[in-house]
């Protein structure tokens, strides 16, 4: 699978695990619990991105993007910096207006800025913002998918698993089946510790590592050691 063009996340580590990146245009599910790491994963990912002058689209539909920039900031990764610059659009947007305003949203920000890459933190409350059944929800996650992946991106979902999911990838059980790949974040507290553990679940077109594989959050983002547990 080597002919395979890939997308770097930017996370030391875990690129070793997936082939050297994400496959070029997929749409990755990140998914874990409260705390586990994800929307810093997702902005590692994009961070890599502008070091390498491409274009980037953060969405979120849960966290003010004030609080992203100072929560992305003490890692050293000043995404003011590329707003102003044009380089990287920070953007929250509301679901309650309906499905197809929310893509159509999302289409319109990847077309103005022509970006290579697009987080969308997270999609479970999207979904949650719309009801319907599961089999519903399955098909917007389709329809979302076909927007992404029509932008011509590279894109970085993620969705939240309450204790209630945690036998589950995602909330909902439905995002884990439409994307190209999953990684899973875990956070395990041990007596008086606390551990971070990461394991990609699934990658399209990639012969990828098997194995759950220790985490760390550091000053200067996520690392994935290479010892698997």
């Amino acid at each position: 699978m080597t002919d395979v063009s890939r997308v770097s996340t930017g996370v030391s580590g875990l690129d070793d695990l997936i082939e050297g990146g994400m496959p070029k245009e997929s749409v990755i599910l990140t998914s874990g619990g409260a705390g586990c790491g994800k929307t810093i994963l997702s902005s590692q990912y994009l961070w890599e991105g502008l070091q390498n002058g491409e274009k980037c689209l953060f969405i979120s539909v849960e966290e003010p993007v004030d609080d992203i920039r100072s929560d992305m900031a003490e890692f050293g990764w000043d995404f003011e910096k590329y707003e102003e610059s044009g380089d990287l659009n920070l953007k929250y947007i509301q679901p309650s207006a309906g499905e197809r305003g929310f893509l159509k949203k999302i289409n319109r920000l990847a077309a103005d800025q022509d970006v290579d890459r697009i987080v969308l933190d997270s999609v479970s409350i999207m979904l949650g913002s719309y009801g319907g059944t599961e089999a519903e929800k399955r098909d917007i996650m389709y329809d979302l998918l076909r927007t992404l992946k029509n932008t011509g991106a590279t894109t970085l979902l993620t969705s939240e698993i309450t204790e209630q999911d945690s036998g589950s990838l995602s909330r909902y059980d439905v995002a884990e089946f439409v994307a190209d790949g999953v990684i899973v974040l875990y956070y395990e507290s041990v007596g008086e510790g606390t551990f971070r553990n990461i394991e990609v679940r699934k990658m399209r077109r990639t012969d990828h590592t098997p194995g759950t594989y220790p985490m760390k959050i550091t000053e200067n983002g996520i690392t994935v050691e290479s010892e698997t547990l």
